[in-house]
């Protein structure tokens, strides 16, 4: 009683087999393949949202603040502007008082 049981398979077929995993695998790549193009094109998306959010930022910023150095030097001007007249006042007032 020899209860071996024996696989038989032939070389065609081991090359079905073969090339169905192979195709198989070739089909998982492409879905991966495109679902990795397709987040990429969400992510580029959002990059060039941003991009345009913050163009539309910086072109807006002059118009809503003063750079420091500019504050500085309307400042300056200010000054300078004040400090003539006290000047011009004080002379003024050494005129009226050498006259009494």
């Amino acid at each position: 009683m020899d209860n071996r049981t024996f696989i038989s398979v032939e070389f065609w077929q081991i090359i079905g087999f073969l090339l169905s995993f192979l195709g198989v695998c070739w089909g998982f790549g492409k879905m991966l393949l495109v679902q990795y193009e397709r987040r990429i094109e969400v992510l580029q998306t959002k990059v060039e949202d941003n991009e345009k959010n913050l163009n539309s930022l910086i072109a807006t910023l002059p118009l809503n603040y003063v750079l420091r150095e500019d504050y500085i030097r309307g400042q300056a001007v200010l000054e300078a502007k004040m400090d003539a007249v006290h000047k011009t006042l004080s002379d003024l007032y050494k005129l009226e008082s050498g006259k009494k």
